[in-house]
């Protein structure tokens, strides 16, 4: 391409180009805007009405200070009942913490169910400013 045929480029093909790039960046602003958490997925057995969940010791504060948490795709408020001493893990040589925490749904006494518990409400664009 030379100068001249950039000079005489059609109206109706800078148009869409220029509308291309304006969609992309509004897109992006949005994308970068939006609101996320960050998970956490374990396993909890379900007794006498609460959630019982052996957490790691460098996940127990971020339990505690939670949003919700999610179970079989339905999001429930939870209230923090117990929290026990740090325990010993023998077989995989590990600390963790009994956390038992109160939920409205009704399950069959000792039935392990997979939760998944937000928390660390925060932008997209703050998440990526600390990966850099």
């Amino acid at each position: 391409m030379n100068y001249e045929s950039l000079l005489n480029i059609p109206y109706k093909t800078y148009t869409l180009f220029i509308g291309i790039i304006l969609v992309s960046v509004i897109t992006f602003i949005i994308i970068l805007n939006t609101l996320v958490y960050d998970v956490y997925n374990t396993y909890a057995v379900f007794k006498d009405g609460n959630l019982i969940l052996n957490v790691p010791i460098t996940y127990s504060d971020t339990i505690l200070n939670a949003e919700y948490y999610k179970l079989d795709k339905e999001q429930y408020d939870f209230k923090v009942l117990y929290v026990s001493e740090v325990l010993l893990d023998t077989t995989l040589m590990s600390n963790y913490q009994e956390v038992v925490i109160s939920t409205d749904k009704m399950l069959v006494d000792n039935v392990i169910v997979n939760v998944s518990i937000y928390y660390n409400k925060e932008k997209v664009l703050e998440k990526v400013k600390k990966l850099l």
